[in-house]
């Protein structure tokens, strides 16, 4: 090979190591769409998506499938809403992350396999008066998806000494074994999984 020519395979690399989305990039429509042919990590949770959609769909236990399909559209166009975003990159990170998390709080099918995410997960937190749902996610950066009432946080995977510790702007949750720390609004509240969940 020419010194030219593994300069350019050099510099083409990162492209072609590219992970793939669940839809050809050549056709991507949106700027959500672009954004996710652009990271490996935005792919990894398309392909995550794609992967619970079709368990929900076509699974024993499937719902109404033109519901699904439905609810499915509509979350793409919120998704490819983030171009009114500041940050484009984390609000499309952030809308795989909740549909990650709403396929397998809605259909058990979702939680069939064993694939890039887990959960959800039921916990009890002192000071906190209601359970806790979270789900999480493998692929590409690892998150986590929590909710109780109103609250949704979407958190980063932040470095840890122990335990797995998810980090937010203004929130943070750190599991470790059955029991696990949230951090919310300046308050750490303890907590510890639900056998029930």
């Amino acid at each position: 090979m020419t010194r030219t020519a593994t300069g350019l395979v050099l510099l083409l690399w990162p492209f072609a190591a590219l992970a793939e989305p669940s839809f050809d990039c050549t056709k991507a429509e949106s700027s959500a769409e672009e954004a996710v042919c652009a990271s490996d990590a935005l792919a990894a949770l398309d392909v995550e998506v794609s992967r619970l959609f079709g368990l929900a769909l076509n699974g024993p236990n499937q719902a109404d499938a033109a519901t699904l399909k439905a609810y499915q559209r509509g979350w793409i166009k919120g998704r490819d809403d983030c171009w009114k975003a500041d940050n484009l990159e984390r609000c499309v990170r952030d809308s795989y992350a909740l549909r990650i998390d709403e396929l397998r709080r809605e259909n058990a099918d979702a939680r069939a396999e064993e694939g890039g995410s887990t959960g959800p997960f039921a916990y009890v937190c002192e000071g906190i008066d209601a359970g806790v749902s979270a789900s999480f996610i493998q692929a590409g950066d690892p998150l986590a998806v929590l909710r109780w009432r109103e609250t949704v946080l979407v958190l980063g995977l932040a470095p840890s000494g122990s335990g797995a510790r998810y980090q937010g702007d203004e929130a943070g949750f750190w599991s470790k074994g059955d029991e696990a720390v949230l951090t919310f609004e300046g308050q750490d509240h303890a907590c510890r999984l639900d056998d029930i969940g």
